[in-house]
């Protein structure tokens, strides 16, 4: 009997994390071209053009994401962004503002606050780990340990009851 060998737990196993990475790259397409575009239009040319490899077959995501959660991403930021916004500020410090904070971190941020804040199915603990590890694949160490503690800090004060 061979032994069953563990899969490292990657962006492309899991569905909700796949669905996280597109919402952050979504947005970050859509600050990108001035908001040119609607999330949607861009959302549907990433998934029919999505690769994280070179072997992979264009739209071979389509059937790896959670639509339904990604549409919940983008459609709920999209109607609370300036709320979203304004919590993540509180915990700037110093003369940092949303502004100053880069494009991909500031995307990070911003969905897991929508998620600690609205999405109460959902573990903090969990949408805290799903998104540090978003940021460890595309920050350096200092970064991720910012959106670490700018995480924690959001969840205590979302998700109090479950920190007691």
């Amino acid at each position: 009997m061979q032994k069953k060998q563990k899969t490292k737990n990657t962006p492309t196993n899991r569905k909700r994390t796949l669905s996280r990475l597109m919402a952050i790259q979504i947005f970050y397409q859509y600050d990108f071209l001035n908001r040119d575009r609607k999330p949607q239009e861009i959302k549907k040319d990433i998934i029919e053009n999505y690769t994280l490899d070179s072997e992979d077959d264009l739209s071979s995501y389509r059937e790896k994401i959670d639509e339904s959660f990604l549409d919940s991403l983008i459609t709920g930021f999209e109607l609370d962004a300036e709320k979203i916004d304004a919590g993540i500020s509180e915990f700037l410090k110093g003369d940092w503002s949303m502004d100053k904070i880069d494009d991909v971190t500031r995307q990070i941020l911003r969905f897991s606050t929508f998620e600690l804040k609205f999405m109460l199915d959902i573990p903090a603990r969990v949408v805290i780990d799903e998104y540090v590890d978003i940021a460890a694949s595309f920050e350096d160490m200092k970064k991720t340990t910012f959106v670490n503690a700018t995480l924690d800090a959001l969840a205590k004060k979302y998700r109090a009851a479950e920190f007691e």
